[in-house]
C-alpha cells in the first residue's frame, strides 16, 4: 500500500513539473512577443519624429518663399518710377532744344515767319575745304546747296521746286527760293552758309506770304 501511494504522488509531482513548465515557456513566449513588440513599436515612433523634423524646414522655406514674393514685387514699381524719370528727363530735353529754335512771325513785309534753329547741322562735303561757288545746276556744290536747302525746310531735295539759287554776299554764303513739289503757292526762302571741310549748312528759314 505504501509503495502504491508513493508511486501515486510521484506521478503527480510529475505531471506538476510539467504543468510548471509549460507555464514557464508560455510566459517566455510571451515576453519575447511583447518585448519584441515594444522595440518595433519604439522604431516606428522614433521615425515620426524625423519625418516631423524633415517637414519643419519645408514648411520654413514655403515661409520664405512668401516673405520673398512682396521683395520682388517691391522692385517693380522702383522701375516704373525709374522709367517715370527718364521720360520725364526726355521731355525736359525735349523741351529746352525745341525752345532753342527761335521763330519770328511776320519779322517784315512778305515774310510770315522766319525760323533759326542752332540744331542744324552741315550736310557733308566731298569738296574740301572751300566750295566751287559755280552755281551751276546737277554740279556737286549746287547738289550739295540743295541737300542744305531741303535740311531747312524739312523737305527732300528730290520733292523741291527750286525758282531761285544763288550768291548771297560772299562765295561762303548762298540763299535759294524753293516750294514743295505740288505746292507753288507756298514758298520758303533759305539762307545757307559754308562750314569749313563740312559742307553747307542752313542759317535761316523763311516762309513767305
Amino acid at each position: 500500500m505504501n509503495n502504491n501511494r508513493s508511486s501515486r504522488h510521484q506521478n503527480k509531482e510529475k505531471k506538476v513539473n510539467r504543468l510548471y513548465n509549460v507555464l514557464i515557456a508560455v510566459v517566455a513566449v510571451l515576453i519575447v512577443f511583447i518585448g519584441g513588440s515594444l522595440i518595433l513599436g519604439g522604431g516606428s515612433d522614433e521615425t515620426s519624429p524625423e519625418q516631423n523634423t524633415e517637414q519643419t524646414p519645408k514648411s520654413e522655406n514655403n515661409n520664405d518663399t512668401e516673405k520673398n514674393t512682396p521683395e520682388e514685387n517691391t522692385e517693380e514699381p522702383a522701375s516704373d518710377e525709374e522709367a517715370d524719370e527718364n521720360a520725364t528727363d526726355d521731355e525736359a530735353t525735349e523741351q529746352e532744344e525745341s525752345s532753342d529754335v527761335e521763330v519770328e512771325e511776320n519779322p517784315e513785309p512778305g515774310v510770315e515767319s522766319r525760323t533759326v534753329d542752332p540744331s542744324w547741322e552741315p550736310v557733308g562735303t566731298e569738296q574740301g575745304e572751300k566750295p566751287a561757288a559755280t552755281y551751276e545746276k546737277g554740279s556737286t556744290d549746287w547738289n550739295e546747296m540743295l541737300a542744305a536747302v531741303g535740311a531747312g525746310v524739312g523737305v527732300n531735295p528730290n520733292d523741291m521746286t527750286v525758282w531761285r539759287l544763288g550768291n548771297n554776299g560772299a562765295p561762303e554764303k548762298a540763299v535759294a527760293t524753293v516750294s514743295p513739289k505740288g505746292e507753288g503757292s507756298v514758298k520758303y526762302r533759305v539762307e545757307i552758309e559754308w562750314v569749313e571741310n563740312e559742307g553747307w549748312k542752313p542759317t535761316v528759314v523763311e516762309k513767305l506770304s
